[in-house]
Order: C-alpha cells, then sequence, then structure tokens
C-alpha cells in the first residue's frame, strides 16, 4: 500500500524528521515523478520543480530518474512514466487547473495502479490529493483559492477520505465559519499551516508541525511527532 505525504509547504526546509520517514518509506528511489498544476505553463512547472527538488536533494532523497508532467508529455508517455515510478510528487500552485489536468490524463486510476511506494504533494498538489478542497471568497486576494464570487466545495482525487485546507491562518474566523465549519459537518477537514505535514500510511496518519482538525465544526490541534498538544 503506497504512503500519502500531504505537504503544506516549507519555508526553512523539510525537517530531519520527514526526510528520515520518506527515506524509509521509499526504499528504492530509482524514479521521481512530478506533476505540474499549471499544465500550459510549462515555465512556472520548472519554478515548482526546482523549488521542491530544494527540499528534498538537501536532505538525500535523490532518485536516479526525474520527470515532469505538463502538456509537453503526451498521455501516453505520461502513463508510462507513472507506471514505472518509484515516487510521484504532485507540484503546488494552481489546484483547480491541476484538477483538470488530473482528470483530462486519467491520472488517478494511473496513479493507484503505480508500483510508487509514495504519492506526495505540496499545497495545491496535496490538497488535490485529498477527497475535498475549499476556494474561499474568505482566502485573501492573490491565494490560487481566492474567489471573487461565492466559496464553493472542489473535488479532489479523494486517496484519503479526508478535506485538506494549506496556508491556513488561523485567525481568519470568516473561512472558519462560513466554509470549513459546514464542510466539517459532512467530513474532516484537516487545516495544515506552513512547515506542516500529514504522513498516511495503511490508514494511520502521523502529523509534523502545526496541524488542526476540523470536526463538525470543533477545532483540534493534532499531536505532532516527538511533540505535546
Amino acid at each position: 500500500m503506497k504512503t500519502h505525504y500531504y505537504f503544506d509547504w516549507f519555508n526553512k526546509g523539510m525537517s530531519k524528521q520527514v526526510a528520515d520517514m520518506l527515506l524509509n518509506d521509499i526504499s528504492e528511489r530509482k524514479s521521481l515523478v512530478f506533476i505540474g498544476s499549471d499544465p500550459a505553463n510549462h515555465i512556472f512547472n520548472i519554478e515548482q520543480y526546482d523549488i521542491a527538488r530544494g527540499w528534498l536533494d538537501p536532505m538525500g532523497i535523490t532518485f536516479d530518474e526525474y520527470s515532469l508532467i505538463d502538456h509537453r508529455t503526451t498521455k501516453e508517455d505520461t502513463h508510462s512514466l507513472i507506471k514505472d515510478a518509484s515516487a510521484i510528487f504532485l507540484l503546488g500552485g494552481k489546484a483547480a487547473v491541476q484538477r483538470a489536468f488530473l482528470e483530462e490524463y486519467a491520472l488517478r486510476a494511473a496513479m493507484m495502479d503505480s508500483p510508487a511506494a509514495a504519492i506526495m504533494g505540496v499545497s495545491a498538489g496535496a490538497m488535490n490529493m485529498s477527497a475535498k478542497w475549499i476556494s474561499s471568497k474568505h482566502i485573501p486576494m492573490g491565494s490560487a483559492r481566492y474567489t471573487a464570487g461565492k466559496s464553493r466545495v472542489d473535488d479532489g482525487l479523494g486517496l484519503d477520505n479526508f478535506a485538506f485546507e494549506a496556508h491556513v491562518d488561523m485567525d481568519n474566523t470568516k473561512l472558519f465559519e462560513n466554509d470549513l465549519f459546514p464542510l466539517s459537518q459532512t467530513m474532516d477537514v484537516y487545516a495544515a499551516t506552513y512547515e506542516s505535514v500529514i504522513r498516511v500510511k495503511n490508514g494511520e496518519m502521523t502529523f509534523f508541525g502545526d496541524v488542526y482538525l476540523v470536526a463538525n465544526s470543533k477545532i483540534e490541534k493534532m499531536k505532532e511527532v516527538g511533540g505535546v498538544v
């Protein structure tokens, strides 16, 4: 069974705790396949690819081969790359655009059938790994998930049955009261902050950094590995 890593974002770099778990979970590191969030903008995807490599490489999480998937890659080649991947990484950026690309290339089934030991996602990529995420009018303008109209709940791939929200400002009461609380009546919502990670392996969840569970309109801080609540 694959291990899933939900990364919020690393401003300070990946922690040794997270890196050690990744190294343990991905014992064979032949091929890492990155999936861009804006398939029509290769330059942007390269920038996100470089950022992700900047987290992984210094921690010794290196692979023999690397691939970046966007519209420069044919659907046939994309499926071939994923079929041989040791790990898969969904890059950050534009969540809704990435979700459409995943659907266009039928990548959910390809990822589930892949022998990859781990699927990782950061920011938009992590949200798309989850079952649901929110585009909100209560998120500041400039965010990839800001909407000038009515807030909406978008579907992710549903690799795990919870909603994941990246870069959450815990003081944003409007976001919680109008968006996260209503969604939390139907499924668990995990609100992540910078430097935080959720690891899901064999149905068990491990938390790094500040992650909050929103369930039935109540907020609970999750116990971090090696830490206390």
